[in-house]
Parts: structure tokens; sequence; C-alpha cells
């Protein structure tokens, strides 16, 4: 890794501020021209594309180098614009001829920085342009569709002018303490997916995602305490979600196939901010970034759903919870499932259940409000679930097990 530190006390710096574009390294002659190795802040690369403007391309994050091509090179097509402010360390000819001497350990790395590929955009990234920056970029250009195992890809943008994510502020999805784990990603799950055309109900407009092939799933053990099933070599938390490329709609599968009533003027302000906010890479392999963008922008598209928006916004925080608790984000994890009970007594409170539907309900609030560390008479809901008249046997055991396990721990129930 780039001595990032040691480049910002030595110079040659410069700092650029958000909004701003960094020159194009080339030049006419070896004096002229210049690389760059960002120390701090966010720089999106923009390049002219065919339609005319500019699209962006990748992303840098501190310790990338960018402007070796141009550098070595007559080549001066690519824009860097600041996303949020920024430091770089300039590579020119006097600075590269001391870094031979002082720093060769940074140099060699440099010359090989200077010809890798720019990164793909990924939600983790979260390469969010200021709106003047989105207004110049046009959108993709519609893919022609097709079936790659591996990939995915984007349809043509066709979100109304008058709903343009670059009319909006920018917005922040996700919480406080939520954290980014780029490369996290699941190629084994592959098998057990496959793509399927879909209609998004907030555009209109089709697009492709996957599905998961649910008869070759096999419970790897029983279900737990909060409901989670676990499957051999899956977690359907991973293809729960669907997002709509178009325009960024996002929902559980069956909202999609089997539409339901959506009030669309509740969520198109925030979901058109959403959309200035974050890039989705919807044709590389999806990492646990993803994962976590797909179920955030789902909790924003919830409150279109007047009558079904509180059990949504339950599952999706349940969901959260297991996501975080994979990550070994033990804070977030119990911070979700908080929210997650309280949405589920939300549920109980205010919906007509069947006593199969309270079960689960009784047992979700219990499960979550036990993974948050909450007391809030969770064995009440247990007791519940399991003495519920006409209710099934299974979730009456569950229940049962849970009780036996927490007496087991010394909690008297």
């Amino acid at each position: 890794m780039i001595d990032v530190t040691w480049l910002a006390e030595t110079g040659p710096c410069k700092k650029f501020k958000a909004g701003e574009h960094i020159p194009c390294p080339g030049g006419p002659s070896a004096k002229d021209r210049a690389m760059y190795i960002l120390l701090t802040g966010r720089v999106e690369v923009l390049k002219a594309s065919a339609a005319g403007g500019t699209q962006s391309v990748g992303s840098l994050l501190s310790g990338d180098v960018f402007g070796g091509r141009e550098y070595f090179t007559d080549a001066d097509d690519c824009d860097y614009a600041v996303v949020s402010d920024t430091a770089v360390y300039i590579i020119n000819e006097d600075s590269f001829n001391d870094l031979s001497w002082s720093r060769p350990d940074i140099l060699l790395d440099v010359l090989k920085a200077a010809y890798i590929p720019m990164r793909k955009l990924t939600a983790s990234q979260k390469t969010a342009l200021s709106p003047a920056d989105h207004a110049a970029a046009p959108k993709p250009s519609a893919a022609p569709k097709g079936k790659e195992k591996q990939s995915i890809l984007p349809a043509a943008s066709s979100v109304p002018p008058e709903h343009d994510a670059s009319a909006f502020a920018e917005v922040e999805i996700y919480p406080d303490g939520h954290k980014f784990y780029p490369g996290i990603t699941k190629p084994e799950y592959s098998k057990l997916v496959f793509l399927k055309d879909y209609e998004c109900p907030f555009c209109k407009k089709s697009f492709m995602d996957y599905k998961i092939f649910r008869s070759k799933l096999y419970e790897a053990s029983p279900v737990r305490f909060d409901l989670r099933r676990f499957y051999t070599d899956f977690q359907t938390e991973w293809y729960d979600i669907l997002i709509c490329q178009n325009c960024f709609f996002s929902m559980f599968h069956n909202y999609f196939t089997e539409p339901k009533p959506l009030k669309k003027e509740l969520i198109e302000n925030q979901l058109a901010a959403a959309r200035a906010s974050i890039h989705l890479d919807f044709e590389s392999e999806r990492d646990l970034d993803y994962v976590f963008t797909a179920h955030y922008l789902a909790l924003i598209c919830s409150e279109g759903y007047l009558a079904a928006g509180k059990q949504i916004r339950a599952k999706l925080w349940g969901n959260l919870s297991w996501l975080y608790e994979d990550a070994g984000n033990e804070e977030m994890a119990k911070s979700a499932a908080a929210k997650a009970a309280e949405a589920y007594e939300a549920v109980y409170s205010s919906t007509a259940l069947t006593p199969t539907q309270e079960q689960i309900t009784c047992l979700s609030i219990a499960g979550m409000q036990y993974r948050a560390g909450l007391d809030h008479g969770f064995k009440k809901y247990l007791f519940k679930a399991k003495t519920m008249n006409s209710g099934d046997r299974t979730y009456a055991k569950i229940a049962e097990d849970f009780m036996y396990e927490i007496h087991g721990e010394g909690d008297e129930v």
C-alpha cells in the first residue's frame, strides 16, 4: 500500500474542493506532464460518451494512482471530478526523480498501479457526484438484453425529466454506524440463482435480475429462534431484494411479480435523491455492499406501501440484522434487530393475524428483542407463540426450545 502519509508530509501536493475538476495530467512535453496519487477525498473519473457529454467510468479512493496513461502517452480524454475535498500528490519530472532516490518502494507501487484498470463503481464506494456533475453526465445507453450467467446488463434510464435525480440534493441512505465491505462476494451462490425478466411497479420498465432456485435449497440447520433459515452454501438475504436498473426502485421479489397498490408520490423525491447519491454496478459480481444498498433502498420504497409498509420494514430490518451479524458488525446487528422488533410490534398491534401469523410475529418480536439485548417482555411473546390455540406446532416447538435455552442460561422464564 502506498504511504500517503509520507507523501502528504513531503509534497509536492495540491488541494481541490468538492465540485472542482483536476486538470488532465497530459501535456505536450515531459515537463508539462504529471500524474497524481490521491491522498484524501474522493474523485470521480468522467469520460466522453458516444451519445455526447460525459459519463462516469470509475471511482478513485485514497492511495489510488491516476493519470498514468496520460503521463506516459499523449492521451487527454479523461476528466477528474472532485466529489469531496481532496488532496493529491503530484508526480512530475522532478518528483519522479526524487522518489527514485528517496522512496523507490513508493515509485515501484506507482508504476505498478499506473496501468491498473479503473475500479468498477460499487455501492461501497458511494461515488456521489455533485448535482452539476450529474446534470452533465448522460444516463448509460441501453445495453442489448442478454443472459450471461454472471452478468446483469443495465437497462437505459427511463426516469421522467421531472423526476431526474440531478434535480434533488444528495441523500445519505446508510445509517450512522454502517460500514462498507468491499470485495466480499459469494460466487458459490451463482449456481442457485438464474436470470429472469421483471417489470418495475414504479417506472413500468423491464429489466433483468436474479431469482432463487427455491427447489434446490437444502436447509443446513433447523430454523433459528429468530426464524432465520440457513441453507447449504446459500443465504437468501443476498437475493431477497430486486433493484430496478432504470429507476432504482427496490423491493422484495413478490412485489414485482404480484404488484400491490403503490403510492408513487410518497417516495419519488426520496428515490430521486438516492439516485443522485449512489452508483450501482449491475454488471459486476454481486457483493455485500450491493446487498446492503438494496435493503436500504427498499426501506425508502416501503413508504409507498401504506397497508403493507410495517410488514415490509420489519422483514427488511430483520434481514439487515442478519447481514450485519454475518459481517461481524455486532453493534449494527443489535441496532437493526431493535428496529425490526419495533416494526414487528407495530404489525402485531395493528394487523388482523391468523393464529399461525400471530405465532410467527410473536417469535419475530421475541427473537429480535433478544438479539438486540432488550427486555421489553419478549418472554410473554414466546409464551403466546408456544400456547397459541389452533397454531402451528412447528412454531410452538421453536418457542418452547427458545424458552428452554434461555432458562439454561440462568434466566427464569
